[in-house]
């Protein structure tokens, strides 16, 4: 029998690291940031990490809880598993919910379910007992029977959970059975399920969807069978390699149909669930199209997600997953058995966190709720014509651009496949920030290694644009630039996350 250790590829993560995480040109290196605050100190985000599954046991959930106490998300999307819960008609043991959902708590996390899948008391043709996929409307006596445990299950959390998703991916056949693929047959499944959770608790968040991509025509369908009235929030699974891919035309497509049907009142959009692997075999998630996968090629991964899916707009981001789902076998609807997923931010098995982890930690602190989009000037030139085919493509970074505690932070990367691994370079980055903003110390924070760096001059030596030229408005410097996110920033933001850095 092959061990869930066993399935891990040996990586020297050390040497990753040096060959494709040079110290950054053109800026000095005064510190590195070394968190200390847990996840309790921070009041709110709109990040999320994925502990979905345990209602098939594949990982060990009290090898995790240590972890997110330190992570920093402060959402955890929970299966709640109707087969574990209920295997006698009628009775409902949901102690082993309680323990997730009160360790959570305990961590700084808030727990947000999704109410999902079958139960084979009420489906004899399941495969197996966890009835992945399986739909109660299909089954003659299983609504009354889903209605029942539903209702039981907003009871018994009361107070303690207020978050509710309907369903897991009901737009492809993997997770939907055993009728084809249905919008308007969704919309039935989330508005009777929708009632019985509003029945306990009047003011639930009920989110729909949990689409797997965008998927607007099964959306258009649902919509069209009712669903807004019965949501709050819409959430969908844009799973891709390169994390910016169309994301901003995902959303937007998104946003514009929930709001034509629901003028009166704005539904939520979540990005509900998205994952990278850190290595490139022996795992369920091959089809995304990688070639070379490796623990720092996730980690950059993870820093673009994150920092793409605020820059969007998101109401909730999630990472998918905590940890690697490797302990028991993998299922879909069916009967095939599928390779574990080894996305996690912590290896299955050993349970040691892997190098996207501290990544990911540091995204979680500096992106909380006290950081805020704003839009902010960020114009790039490279300014070595003697190769304009390299020109055309460094002039065009991605930007993300925030404030925090009265600071800008301009957050950029190269939006190439990280596969790709491009080297590092520098660019020319003309900032502009408003005057109740203030930039008195600029240092860049390295995302992927913690490294904080002083950007000593401007450019330009005097700091002040030239205003004779039409096309000058902000400051100019000289920048890193990389294929992942680097953050510049005032010296006052990155003290103020409570590690162990001072600016020198």
């Amino acid at each position: 029998m092959t061990t869930p250790a066993a399935r891990i590829e040996d990586q020297d993560v050390a040497a990753l690291v040096r060959d494709q995480l040079p110290p950054l040109d053109g800026v000095r290196p005064v510190g590195r940031v070394e968190l200390s605050r847990p996840t309790t100190a921070i009041d709110s985000s709109r990040l999320g990490i994925g502990f979905e599954t345990l209602d098939r046991r594949m990982f060990t959930a009290e090898s995790v809880y240590p972890h997110l106490s330190r992570l920093g998300a402060k959402w955890a999307r929970v299966q709640t598993g109707w087969s574990r819960c209920e295997t006698e008609r009628g009775r409902y043991d949901f102690a082993w919910l309680d323990e997730i959902v009160d360790s959570l708590a305990a961590a700084g996390v808030a727990t947000m379910f999704s109410v999902t899948f079958g139960n084979e008391l009420y489906m004899p043709d399941v495969p197996h007992e966890s009835a992945v996929g399986y739909v109660p409307v299909y089954y003659d006596g299983a609504v009354p029977a889903w209605t029942a445990f539903v209702q039981a299950l907003a009871a018994h959390y009361r107070g303690r959970v207020g978050h509710w998703e309907v369903w897991n991916e009901p737009n492809i056949p993997q997770f939907w059975h055993p009728a084809p693929v249905s919008g308007r047959d969704y919309a039935e499944l989330t508005r009777i399920t929708a009632r019985a959770v509003r029945y306990e608790i009047p003011d639930a968040t009920i989110i729909g969807g949990a689409t797997s991509l965008a998927d607007p025509a099964f959306l258009v369908d649902a919509l069209r069978a009712g669903l807004a009235d019965s949501i709050d929030a819409f959430s969908f699974h844009p799973y891709q390699m390169v994390p910016e891919h169309n994301l901003q035309n995902m959303h937007d497509v998104l946003r514009r149909l929930l709001d034509e049907h629901s003028p009166d009142r704005r539904i939520a959009l979540y990005q509900g669930e998205n994952g990278c692997p850190s290595q490139l075999s022996g795992h369920h998630d091959d089809w995304l199209g990688m070639y070379t996968m490796d623990q720092v090629v996730q980690a950059k991964w993870i820093a673009r997600r994150f920092l793409a899916d605020l820059k969007v707009g998101f109401d909730k981001v999630f990472y998918f997953h905590a940890a690697d789902l490797m302990e028991r076998p993998y299922r879909q609807a069916g009967d095939k058995v599928n390779a574990p997923v080894m996305m996690g931010l912590i290896h299955g098995g050993s349970y040691e966190p892997k190098y996207s982890f501290e990544v990911a930690r540091r995204v979680c602190h500096l992106f909380d709720e006290r950081t805020r989009r704003t839009e902010l000037m960020c114009l790039f030139t490279e300014r070595d014509p003697a190769v304009p085919q390299r020109s055309t493509l460094m002039a065009a970074p991605y930007v993300a651009t925030f404030e925090r505690d009265g600071a800008p932070l301009f957050a950029y990367w190269l939006a190439e496949d990280p596969q790709q691994r491009a080297r590092p370079a520098t660019i020319d980055a003309e900032l502009w920030w408003d005057d109740r903003l203030t930039l008195d110390r600029p240092v860049l924070l390295d995302l992927l290694t913690g490294d904080v760096y002083a950007v000593d001059q401007p450019t330009d030596p005097t700091g002040v644009p030239d205003r004779a030229d039409w096309r000058t408005r902000g400051i100019r410097y000289r920048l890193p630039l990389t294929d992942y996110p680097v953050v510049l920033t005032d010296a006052s933001v990155v003290a103020g996350l409570d590690g162990s850095w001072r600016y020198r």
